[in-house]
């Protein structure tokens, strides 16, 4: 019977914590569908008229185009930096591995407003335009870690007996990397690439110290207008970016599992 009970007020808090979890996302999403000229929950009645107001913004849609860029682009940055790393990482003995790998995700532990005083200050030292190259720079410190640890834990889950074998039968180093322990990896440089570009696109505090003013991204966008007032406008704003970030998490799931991704966990493999 004690046991029953555990058991029951288990799922209890887990279907409390999930819900306290998504509310907040909840009243954005609900809100942005109200018909009405104010920010209302649950909303009086349906329309998309806001997301339609979004699109026919200039400014809003300038801002999506240049995130979904931006995001793009570190993204890639992020995944040959982060994965290049792991490969060497995971198949050369170098000493001091653990203390490289510390170094290499410290970012991650550091205040994003604290990197941005430091990109400024860095690019200032050298008269390098901050926009967008610091921005980019910045998004990159902030992502490549995910990518680097990601990566590591798909490719040290590999048997090295296939390294082994691939080259016994006579492929080289590159052979076996690009058509061996990539392509088995593959799962995890997906989902690394996935979280970097989401981690990018909700950037907020780096795009703010770090953009130009008319070359904004999204996030940085909806912040400064939210400054100014509130209308269901941003809640719309705020709809599309959870939208677009809920369908990255499903695909990172479906990839590669976010239990994996967060505790460098094997998913068992269907035979």
């Amino acid at each position: 019977m004690t046991t029953g009970l555990l058991r029951t007020g288990g799922r209890i808090y887990a279907i409390l914590f999930c819900i306290f979890m998504l509310a907040p996302m909840i009243v954005v999403l609900g809100a942005s569908f109200t018909g009405e000229g104010y920010i209302s929950f649950p909303p009086p009645s349906l329309s998309l008229r806001w997301y339609q107001e979004v699109y026919h913004n200039d400014t809003f849609m300038r801002a999506l185009r240049y995130s979904l860029e931006i995001a793009s682009i570190t993204a890639a940055a992020s995944g040959a930096l982060g994965v290049a790393a792991a490969v060497v990482l995971v198949n050369r003995d170098i000493p001091g591995r653990g203390l490289l790998v510390t170094l290499a995700t410290m970012p991650l532990t550091l205040p994003h407003i604290v990197l941005s005083i430091a990109l400024l200050q860095l690019f200032g030292q050298f008269a390098v335009p901050t926009a967008p190259y610091a921005l980019l720079a910045g998004h990159i410190l902030i992502t490549a870690p995910y990518v680097l640890r990601l990566t590591m834990s798909s490719l040290g889950g590999l048997d090295p007996r296939l390294q082994l074998a691939s080259y016994t039968l006579g492929a080289s180093y590159a052979q076996t990397l690009m058509r061996v322990v990539l392509p088995l990896g593959m799962r995890g440089i997906t989902a690394g690439l996935l979280f970097a570009f989401l981690l990018s696109f909700d950037e907020v505090t780096i795009s703010l110290f770090t953009a130009l003013p008319g070359a904004q991204t999204l996030p940085a966008e909806i912040f400064n207008y939210a400054s100014q007032g509130a209308d269901p406008i941003i809640a719309s704003a705020s709809g599309i970016m959870i939208i677009i970030s809920a369908l990255g998490v499903v695909a990172i799931e479906l990839s590669f599992g976010l239990l994996r991704m967060i505790a460098g966990e094997e998913r068992p493999r269907r035979s």
